[in-house]
């Protein structure tokens, strides 16, 4: 169920059952309506602060503004999704939930959503990436532009830590009291290290974690290895340090502390092995940036009425 959430985390939700007509922009002289931009944006308002709300709104419309001005270009092209090939997309999402087409609708209705929405957010994602590939090309990068890439990579050149660590258990749903106890329980182990102790010691008398036995040793890593709020404190102190508690949230949270062992420098790797992730890598950047701007122009000569 998590992976299906994760999925369709982009999909509109389904609409409350107040009707809301007002009219949030016109669009080449169609209308996208208020609703449609709080269904889109219905997981953020939720979360965020009533201050925030216009903001989140705003980007909401900008979104669906996009999708309208695509489907227009897309229609204009002859560029079509037909139900067929709508069918099959639905059904591979199915398939990469794990999910029979019934066990599929059940979970989209545990969490509100409907397999027509679905089916439209996979239609728009399909019209915007064949008007892309069609009017927005990767352009050649240069040999020199790979060069001049691979220096500035390798210019402070790259590291990796050894690290070690304690985790104190405390995941989402245990409960203020847990929470508060797992803590405490992190706080008297950080006072024990700055207290002299080694930090080896006290991981091996309190630590929840699997490399509790060895101290906490994480052995080296690289970035892009570790979960991210490890690596960033083991990345930003200096062999001898220690980090503050830190909070991981999830099913798998709780309170971490990392010591810094060592840190050695990387070789760099040869341009030759490298040279063509670098060509396809300026490549893509160079996509992303065509697409801005090509969708830039399209707002640019579209008959846009906001209202929001």
């Amino acid at each position: 169920m998590r992976r299906l959430v994760l999925l369709i985390a982009l999909l509109p939700f389904a609409a409350s059952a107040e009707i809301k007509e007002r009219i949030a922009a016109v669009v080449n002289g169609h209308p996208i309506t208020l609703s449609e931009v709080e269904e889109r944006v219905a997981p953020e308002l939720a979360r965020a602060p009533a201050a925030q709300r216009t903001q989140i709104l705003k980007q909401g419309l900008a979104q669906l503004i996009d999708e309208q001005l695509v489907a227009g270009e897309a229609s204009a092209l002859g560029i079509e999704v037909g139900d067929d090939e709508l069918q099959k997309l639905v059904e591979q999402l199915a398939k990469e939930n794990h999910m029979d087409m019934a066990q599929f609708r059940e979970a989209l209705t545990q969490q509100g959503l409907s397999l027509d929405s679905v089916r439209d957010s996979l239609k728009r994602q399909q019209l915007m990436m064949r008007l892309l590939q069609y009017k927005v090309k990767p352009r050649r990068v240069s040999d020199e532009e790979v060069q001049a890439a691979y220096a500035n990579m390798n210019k402070n050149g790259e590291y990796e830590v050894r690290a070690r660590d304690i985790f104190i258990s405390a995941p989402d749903g245990s409960g203020p009291a847990k929470e508060s106890a797992a803590r405490a329980k992190a706080d008297a182990a950080l006072r024990r290290i700055r207290d002299g102790e080694s930090f080896a010691k006290v991981a091996r008398d309190v630590s929840d974690g699997p490399t509790a036995k060895e101290g906490g040793d994480l052995g080296y890593f690289r970035r892009g290895q570790m979960l991210s709020a490890l690596e960033q404190a083991a990345f930003s102190l200096q062999p001898g340090q220690v980090s503050g508690l830190i909070r991981v949230t999830g099913d798998h949270g709780g309170f971490h502390l990392v010591y810094v062992e060592d840190r050695r420098q990387l070789a760099a790797r040869p341009l030759s092995e490298v040279q063509e992730e670098i060509r396809n890598r300026l490549a893509g950047d160079s996509v992303v940036k065509e697409r801005e701007h090509y969708l830039s122009q399209l707002r640019k000569t579209a008959q846009v009425d906001e209202k929001l």
